[in-house]
């Protein structure tokens, strides 16, 4: 290679990098903080959904109602506000979105839009928006922001309230957050006190055939229960209802082989059990269990058989949580004991579950602690039952039940109530009968004194 050609090539290869350093530093001095996203073309696109806006609104369309009619997205804007989407969920274009008061639009187009995608797209914005603690709290503070998205809830497009659903959840865990100002906090207390939420979760539960929205909701409704106050006046029969339903609806859309379900799907029942057992704690909610015991009846049956079922096939992680659900799920199950007689089936997925969280139950980790409440209650069961019926029909019931499920809720009667367990037992033998009572019982004492 010639000397000139060679200086040459050394040239251009310098103009090339200076160039492209002058469009590096183009590029970072028009990027939002770290990221390499465009603040301009962001001021764009906020610009230009705010001059077609007009276009997707109820006036300009002559709809009295969402619902009544729905107007399409103009494709290269819905490119563009799906791609901001995206964008949203990184923290510096959140804050620099807030800046460029996105609150105030997105409160627009949930006022005015009859395109069911804008408004998706609006509040799924909002939803990652949320994520940002100090935008969350803003969000809260704007009661007409949050009343109008409580509202959309009744709207027939489910991919909106699958949105709204996210949304709400996000906000809901900064009831929790005690650094910020008491009127922030207040400002979601009043959220929780909103009927119309309420209702419209209960109504998705029940109503809804959307899977990923009853997974959704089964979440917000689990949150929502998490941080309402005893005195609060919610529809307890709906939503009672509607987490019943949901489980049915869940089960029947997975039921090709029986409990393998999808892991959202389980997070889903173990959260509906966890919704109804923090329901439980309120004496309103106690009335409709009772009221409602055969349909609760059923919703436990099936909820100890998926336990029973992922106890067996569960790591030592999953069993933790599984073994907290199984301790709602018998709370539950003491809640439902009236007169009426027994359902001799859950008493046996009682025993069976007990079964295999009995090598647990001494430790100190926190399945050890849950497995304990299990049996501590399943003695609590026992007890109550013996309050409840009559001696001989109770005896026929034990007798009735597998003779592991039996061993173990005799166990658990044994270490929570003996002298009661004793009663029951000197009552059979008085009588000649129930043996298999009798002989458990004695292999439990022997168990317990090894």
């Amino acid at each position: 290679m010639s000397v000139s050609k060679q200086n040459s090539d050394e040239s251009s290869v310098e103009e090339n990098g200076e160039a492209i350093t002058e469009d590096d530093e183009r590029l970072k001095g028009d990027a939002i903080g770290d990221t390499l996203y465009s603040e301009s073309w962001i001021l764009k696109t906020l610009m230009k959904l705010t001059e077609e806006l007009p276009s997707y609104s109820k006036n300009h369309n002559n709809f009295e109602t969402q619902e009544s009619n729905a107007v399409e997205l103009d494709e290269s804007l819905e490119t563009d506000l799906c791609l901001l989407w995206d964008m949203s969920a990184d923290k510096e274009v959140a804050h620099c979105l807030f800046q460029h008061d996105i609150l105030s639009l997105a409160k627009c187009v949930i006022e005015e839009s009859v395109a069911p995608r804008l408004t998706e797209i609006g509040i799924g914005i909002l939803a990652n928006l949320a994520c940002q603690q100090k935008i969350g709290h803003e969000i809260l503070l704007d009661s007409e922001l949050l009343t109008g998205v409580v509202n959309l809830m009744s709207s027939e497009d489910s991919q909106t309230i699958i949105q709204i659903v996210r949304l709400l959840d996000n906000l809901i865990h900064y009831s929790d957050n005690k650094s910020y100002h008491y009127s922030k906090n207040k400002s979601c207390s009043s959220l929780l006190d909103d009927e119309a939420l309420w209702m419209s979760v209960a109504f998705i539960l029940e109503n809804s055939l959307n899977e990923e929205l009853l997974i959704g909701s089964a979440k917000l409704l689990e949150n929502l229960t998490r941080h309402m106050k005893h005195d609060e006046e919610v529809p307890y029969k709906n939503i009672l209802s509607g987490i019943i339903e949901a489980q049915k609806q869940l089960q029947s859309g997975n039921s090709d082989i029986v409990f393998d379900y999808p892991l959202e799907v389980r997070d889903s029942f173990v959260a509906l059990v966890s919704a109804f057992y923090n329901f439980s704690r309120h004496k309103p909610m106690q009335i409709e269990i009772v009221n409602a015991r055969d349909r609760v009846d059923s919703f436990l049956s099936f909820h100890f058989s998926f336990l029973l079922k992922s106890v067996c096939d569960s790591t030592e992680e999953e069993l933790a949580s599984l073994t907290a659900s199984a301790v709602q799920a018998v709370t539950i199950f003491f809640i439902t004991f009236s007169s009426a007689p027994l359902d001799c089936k859950i008493l046996e997925l009682v025993g069976h579950v007990g079964s295999k969280l009995e090598p647990y139950v001494d430790g100190e980790n926190e399945l050890s602690k849950c497995a304990s409440d299990y049996s501590e209650i399943v003695g609590d069961c026992f007890r109550k039952q013996l309050d409840l019926f009559a001696i001989d029909y109770f005896l026929g019931l034990l007798e009735s039940l597998n003779t592991k499920a039996l061993a173990f809720i005799l166990q658990a009667a044994h270490r929570t109530v003996p002298d009661r367990l004793q009663q029951l037992v000197d009552a059979a033998r008085s009588r000649g009968s129930f043996n298999k009572v009798i002989e458990t019982y004695e292999s439990c004492v022997r168990n317990a004194v090894r």
